[in-house]
């Protein structure tokens, strides 16, 4: 099995102010969703944002494939968080066990999204939700990272969660380009998808460094767990919804809530 340990934001990470904000945006909204509930992160990489979940949960488990990842999720976890190996075709929970489903920015890697998907629709008790976000591969940005297999767009994934028996759908959008873009703005991304297809960010030394600074911007080290300052107030009110019945060109990161 694929080893993502490379390609994981783990503590000390170099990140943007917009990866930063991205990533409190994703707990965020699940803590917006998590009151009450049974809560399963999948594809939890280190656990960042497990914390904002635990104050607001009925209980909160998550599983990686990586062993690795897992590791550094032990040591940032809160205690009563429950940690599992997990294959996320095949996913070692019984029917029903979870109120509220997360997975944030991993269906790309994964060879079946299919039966993963169909893996969520089992786990889920009735009245329970998915909340997925992925990069848009419709954004006219856009750059595949390492590892990835394949980017489903906006109509790709709902005909998916359909075929899973997901019913009811609902789709937004975050990071619009013509506010997150300015003419440098423009060229720096560009020079970033330049450096991303060249796989130039899987290392860490001072050349991988300064490269992230021209494509990204000014760097902040990642923390063990986000702060709860970061949690964004409304979290829905940052997303702009988006009709099922075409595709969406304007958004880098698509987020998707399915019943």
């Amino acid at each position: 099995m694929q080893d993502f340990w490379e390609i994981t934001e783990t503590p000390g990470a170099l990140l943007n102010h917009e990866q930063l904000g991205r990533m409190a945006l994703r707990y965020s909204l699940a803590a917006e969703l998590a009151a009450g509930c049974r809560v399963l992160e999948i594809a939890c990489g280190a656990g960042l944002g497990l914390g904002l979940l635990c104050g607001v949960a009925r209980s909160v488990a998550a599983c990686d494939c990586s062993l690795a990842v897992l590791t550094l999720a032990q040591r940032a976890a809160e205690p009563q968080v429950a940690l599992s190996a997990a294959d996320a075709h095949s996913l070692p929970f019984a029917a029903g066990s979870f109120d509220l489903l997360l997975c944030f920015e991993a269906i790309y890697y994964l060879s079946h999204p299919a039966a993963f998907l169909n893996e969520c629709r089992r786990l889920l008790a009735a009245g329970g939700r998915l909340l997925l976000s992925t990069s848009n591969p419709d954004w006219p940005y856009f750059a595949p990272g390492a590892l990835s297999v394949s980017y489903p767009s906006a109509s790709e994934l709902l005909d998916l969660l359909r075929r899973a028996g997901f019913a009811t759908i609902e789709l937004y959008g975050s990071l619009p380009v013509d506010q997150a873009l300015s003419r440098f703005g423009a060229m720096r991304a560009q020079v970033r998808r330049y450096l991303l297809r060249l796989r130039c960010f899987r290392r860490d030394n001072r050349l991988v460094r300064a490269l992230k600074r021209l494509s990204y911007g000014t760097l902040t080290p990642l923390p063990t767990q986000l702060p709860s300052a970061l949690r964004v107030a409304a979290p829905f009110d940052a997303l702009s919804p988006l009709p099922l019945d075409r595709p969406d060109r304007r958004h880098r990161v698509l987020y998707l809530v399915a019943a």
